[in-house]
């Protein structure tokens, strides 16, 4: 779907320019003001349509199991990652409401949680077309008629009719 399109298109760069600095130095060294900004206000503009935009779905979800008082896996995924959003939005409005050197954004992982639950639902909703589909393929190939043992000979009835006792070929 669109919104998993979106939201893995929108994740990838944010995860490549805020993650890979942290994996070698000299990665560090030449990615540093690119992740710099993708950790503040680019990773906002990367994460803020995938959280509400492609997690819209989720949002909903999350609102009528906490509606009806029965929590299940989308509130869990949208409190946490509403979490990871809202704290990285006021670390860059308000840094200095933070000790100090603890100010970090999150925006990465929420728009990842995001993308991999909506990236898991796609998959689940394609294995279970497919599933479908063998079924009624399997229920096409039930016979219509079978051969039957009655009365001394063999004969063709409708599988509607056959009975308990009657011996099948």
């Amino acid at each position: 779907s669109a919104e998993v399109v979106v939201a893995i298109a929108l994740t990838a760069p944010l995860l490549l320019f805020t993650m890979m600095p942290m994996m070698a130095p000299a990665i560090h060294r030449a990615m540093g003001p690119v992740a710099h900004f993708f950790m503040g206000w680019g990773g906002l503009l990367l994460a803020a349509p995938v959280q509400f935009w492609a997690g819209r779905r989720l949002y909903r979800a999350a609102y009528a199991e906490l509606r009806h008082a029965s929590p299940g896996m989308s509130s869990l995924v949208m409190i946490g990652s509403s979490a990871a959003f809202f704290y990285s939005l006021l670390v860059l409005v308000a840094p200095s409401a933070f000790p100090a050197n603890t100010a970090h954004t999150y925006f990465e992982a929420s728009a990842s949680v995001v993308a991999l639950v909506l990236l898991g639902k796609h998959f689940e909703a394609v294995a279970r077309g497919r599933s479908s589909s063998a079924i009624r393929s399997l229920v096409a190939l039930q016979p219509r008629t079978a051969r039957v043992h009655r009365g001394g000979g063999q004969r063709e009835v409708p599988v509607e009719g056959v009975l308990v006792g009657d011996v099948v070929d």
